[in-house]
């Protein structure tokens, strides 16, 4: 064929060309062949990327097992996992696989960056939450509950129920008053999509309850969701418990069901005793450039007025200031003027602040000759910092039934109880069944 007939162009007739069929196959190796024309131009940025990876899972385990493992994580204020303990029985019930799982997960090398950098992918997908925290309006961090556990909420008012109908035949007036969540109270700050639904269900099912059991209570969610809808801060945002603004409001609702009249919010002398509190919240939530949290303290008169008495054998609190030791019936307390350990304030925790933390018993006292009646209070963490609008009215014995287990109804009997206050959250009435305790002996008071 001559150069002539190379350029000789077909004669258009109007009819388009036949397209090729493309198959799957076809289109694989089309790929195939691209990536081979390719391979030696993107070698390097492989090679690179396998060193990296490789470097990195490395690094990582080396460390894993160079650095000392750590009993606790201040940032999300738990209790870490440590290394297992390797026996038959774990190995076979498959617990050594879940055991070695956490405590992996909990030692991990800069573990906290890891969760921050977690959060903030989160959040620039705008996902709206992080480890079951949800980012709400104006900084509120709220811990999510869409199903607590209706089971163990009704094992616990059966039981409050029953000791409250204990203490009327012993003429020993018993209050019951539960607080809400966070979730339950601040609910205006929650993005639109959550509602209140849920809170609504579980009080619905609290109030079905208590009508069934024949449990008289305070609900406390109400006033205080009507204060943080006028934009009062009566929850922290950064954790799940109330403000100490929150917890006067909690108290008057409180006295005025004790029969009794609470001081005027003016009253009391409000001290700012911290300006950098980030609570249970916020650790678990990742958020690390949320704002942290003011802490306030109320005074009313002097607090040295006072004496807490903390049952604690362990005496951790030996060195603290204003602290003492002193052995009474055979227990060690430790003993302190007023009702703060400000060491805590120096912490992670500074919640604990307010009464030194959760104890299974303390008891406040006012100095001097002065009259007073003893109030019982059966509480949660809730409870702490009320306790100093309360102490202005009564002598004081607190009581956790997470950790002091006794019949409460022969306590009230051997102890000259005048009144009782059960306080408790929403939460810890969902959580556990710590209540069912207070049926301890209350067969027997019935020759049952």
């Amino acid at each position: 064929m001559d150069n002539t007939e190379k350029n000789v162009q077909p004669i258009p007739t109007g009819v388009p060309a036949k397209k090729e069929r493309i198959t799957a196959d076809g289109e694989a190796a089309r790929y195939l062949q691209l990536q081979m024309h390719l391979k030696k131009e993107s070698r390097g940025a492989d090679l690179l990327l396998i060193l990296l990876t490789l470097g990195f899972i490395y690094v990582m385990a080396i460390l894993f097992w160079v650095l000392p493992d750590s009993d606790f994580s201040a940032q999300e204020n738990r209790t870490l996992a440590t290394a297992p303990k390797i026996s038959a029985e774990n190995f076979f019930s498959g617990a050594l696989t879940e055991q070695v799982s956490d405590y992996m997960a909990d030692q991990f090398p800069f573990r906290d960056f890891f969760v921050g950098m977690k959060a903030f992918s989160e959040t620039v997908q705008l996902k709206g939450q992080n480890n079951g925290v949800i980012f709400g309006s104006d900084g509120y961090l709220t811990a999510r509950a869409d199903y607590p556990n209706e089971d163990v909420l009704k094992t616990n008012l059966d039981a409050a129920a029953a000791f409250q109908k204990a203490m009327e035949e012993q003429d020993i007036p018993c209050t019951a008053a539960f607080v809400g969540r966070k979730q339950d109270v601040c609910d205006r700050y929650l993005p639109s999509v959550y509602g209140s639904y849920y809170s609504d269900r579980i009080w619905g099912i609290l109030d079905d309850i208590a009508v069934s059991d024949g449990l008289s209570y305070l609900n406390l969610r109400d006033p205080l969701r009507s204060r943080a809808e006028d934009g009062e801060a009566v929850y922290y945002k950064t954790d799940h418990h109330w403000t100490t603004l929150g917890a006067y409001y909690g108290y008057a609702q409180v006295m005025e069901s004790l029969g009794g009249a609470p001081l005027a919010l003016g009253a009391f002398t409000v001290e700012e005793a911290s300006d950098d509190f980030y609570g249970t919240t916020w650790s678990a939530s990742g958020i690390k450039w949320a704002d942290p949290d003011p802490i306030a303290y109320y005074h009313y008169g002097e607090d040295d007025a006072f004496t807490m008495a903390i049952q604690d054998s362990t005496m951790q609190f030996e060195g603290y200031a204003g602290c003492t030791y002193e052995e009474r019936d055979g227990k060690q307390y430790a003993v302190f003027d007023g009702f703060y350990v400000r060491e805590f304030l120096e912490e992670k925790d500074q919640y604990a602040s307010f009464l030194g933390g959760n104890f299974g018993y303390t008891q406040i006292t006012k100095k001097g000759d002065e009259e007073r009646q003893t109030l019982l209070v059966l509480k949660d963490s809730f409870a702490h910092s009320m306790v100093p609008f309360l102490a202005q009215h009564y002598d004081l014995i607190l009581i956790d039934l997470r950790y002091y287990k006794a019949s409460m109804l022969q306590f009230c009997q051997e102890n000259d109880i005048d009144q009782v206050l059960m306080l408790y959250n929403m939460e810890t009435l969902t959580e556990g069944d710590y209540l069912k305790v207070l049926r301890a002996g209350l067969n027997r008071e019935k020759g049952e």
